[in-house]
């Protein structure tokens, strides 16, 4: 057989190959993100409120939980991972809308429980945003659209799994 014929069956079998597996692979995290949305989403659901945008500044109607779970926004967004610094609520249910799950703290929590929620939230996989809160009444809440989740003690199991089930559920799929 020509060189030429070996090189063009090398390349026909090779294309094949990747499209068989990207094939099964789509299929595979389509099985897994069906099986994802038909679980209930974790925490206590709250009414979806106005969600319209508003000026930096520009006062709004207020929130009907701590921390908020939807409402009246900026046109910014937060952006993902954790957040050295408290941000303004406003950028955060930006990103809630976008499908972004929060991991807030209080503020004044010890070095050693915050790397437990760093651990936590870094094994959750989806879009999340982890961040301080100066008026917590709790070590720990989750909030993402709609729904809010307080914890008293630190549970691991249950932040991971608030993320993973309740992140990316929101009206708009964007970047967070």
């Amino acid at each position: 057989m020509r060189t030429d014929y070996k090189i063009i069956i090398g390349v026909v079998l090779a294309t094949g190959i990747l499209i068989a597996g990207g094939a099964w692979l789509s299929s595979s995290k389509g099985e897994k993100e069906k099986e994802r949305l038909s679980q209930e989403p974790l925490g206590e659901a709250f009414t979806i409120l106005n969600s319209s945008h508003v000026r930096e500044g520009v006062e709004h109607a207020p929130y009907n939980s701590n921390p908020p779970t939807s409402g009246e926004h900026w046109a910014g967004t937060a952006g993902p991972g954790i957040k050295s610094e408290p941000a303004p609520d406003e950028l955060v249910l930006h990103s809630m809308e976008h499908g972004a799950a929060v991991l807030w703290y209080r503020a004044d929590l010890p070095e050693g429980e915050i790397d437990r929620l760093k651990k936590a939230f870094g094994e959750a996989e989806g879009k999340k945003i982890m961040l301080a809160r100066k008026d917590l009444d709790v070590p720990a809440t989750l909030t993402s659209w709609g729904y809010l989740l307080k914890l008293e003690t630190i549970d691991e199991a249950k932040i991971v799994a608030f993320i993973e089930t309740n992140n990316d559920r929101a009206p708009e799929k964007a970047p967070i």
